[in-house]
């Protein structure tokens, strides 16, 4: 993954995450994408509030995931993400492994773009809020 900053989080399926056949049902694999995007975000200090307080939301335009080998109930799980893309809209590459192998599950993207919370217009280019938050990486 060729990214400028990224960040890892751990977790293990629950029951109430896998299906009649012992494995994550598709659906939540973008949840475990969210914990991989909230460390990155978090890492480069623009979490939850401080888009909040920045004035702009950062809904989800678009994600693929490509399912590689099947998370099943309670094993460990690494999610790697990346910020790949940051100058027109936000996009976050993640590689999810099983934790004690290092074997690959999934990996996938999704792509943000800034939301002026006032006027609920979308903005073509990334605001300086996240532009800021992003100069130490791009060193």
């Amino acid at each position: 993954m060729k990214a400028i900053v990224t960040a890892t989080a751990r977790t293990s399926p629950q029951f109430y995450d896998v299906d009649s056949m012992r494995v994550v049902w598709h659906g939540y694999y973008p949840r475990f994408f969210e914990l991989g995007r909230v460390a990155v975000m978090d890492r480069i200090g623009y979490g939850y509030q401080a888009m909040v307080e920045s004035g702009f939301a950062w809904p989800i335009v678009d994600m693929q995931i490509k399912y590689a080998q099947p998370i099943k109930l309670a094993q460990e799980i690494e999610i790697e993400a990346g910020i790949t893309e940051w100058e027109n809209r936000l996009k976050i590459a993640f590689l999810i492994t099983d934790a004690a192998t290092g074997q690959r599950l999934t990996r996938g993207y999704a792509v943000q773009v800034a939301v002026d919370m006032q006027t609920e217009q979308m903005l073509w280019e990334t605001p300086p809020a996240l532009r800021e938050k992003l100069a130490p990486y791009l060193v």
